[in-house]
């Protein structure tokens, strides 16, 4: 009898035990989320475009400096992080121009075209002062490659006279550069107002001796 009753006890609580089992599985499946990489990274991005003035020079030991004013518009996204961390990556296209005028030892004026890609990868800081307002702060690397660099020269000491280069194509530059920059600016709302410096780590010389590109800018983008 007492054997009997042993064992209509184990088998009870082994039941009991399975169906809390089963149930507690159950409950989890029906409350667990689905983990997908739209929920996990997908969800978390911001898509802008920009748009801004850029001030870049060429200066080093090769040659004097040279500034430039140009434009640049393109797109980038935000990947939001923990912390108020974020990673910005983008892809913007820049137009820049330059009037140059030497007049010693000789009267020559050097007209020049540029047309650049830059690829920013910022690590940013988002500072919120309200639920529409916030503060950035940014900093890392920006690549870039030259698509085109149009030189004419023109002299006017005794007749005139203009003779054109690709600056890219005739081996003088070299298409590459690699550029780290930082900067600060402010958001409101899908709005986003900014500034920065990029300082030319790469030689981007192919004769003798070194030349570098630097330069600010500022930018506004809006949130797509």
């Amino acid at each position: 009898m007492k054997r009997i009753l042993s064992i209509s006890l184990i088998i009870l609580s082994l039941s009991i035990s399975y169906a809390l089992n089963a149930q507690t599985k159950k409950v989890a499946k029906k409350t667990k989320a689905p983990i997908s990489l739209d929920s996990l990274v997908f969800k978390k991005l911001t898509n802008r475009l920009e748009i801004g003035y850029n001030n870049p020079a060429r200066y080093g030991s090769s040659a004097r400096t040279t500034y430039f004013n140009g434009i640049k518009v393109g797109l980038t996204t935000e990947l939001q992080m923990k912390n108020n961390f974020s990673l910005l990556a983008g892809v913007l296209y820049n137009l820049v121009y330059s009037d140059e005028l030497q007049i010693d030892p000789t009267k020559v004026n050097y007209l020049s075209y540029g047309h650049f890609l830059s690829v920013p990868i910022m690590a940013t800081y988002n500072f919120p002062v309200t639920k529409d307002l916030k503060f950035i702060g940014f900093a890392g690397p920006t690549l870039g490659y030259g698509l085109s660099q149009v030189r004419s020269t023109i002299s006017t000491v005794s007749t005139i006279s203009t003779a054109y280069t690709d600056l890219y194509k005739s081996s003088v530059l070299n298409r590459l550069d690699l550029q780290v920059g930082v900067g600060a600016g402010v958001q409101f709302r899908k709005y986003q107002l900014k500034a920065g410096y990029d300082y030319g780590l790469l030689n981007v010389n192919k004769l003798s001796g070194n030349l570098y590109q630097k330069g600010w800018y500022v930018s506004l983008s809006i949130n797509l």
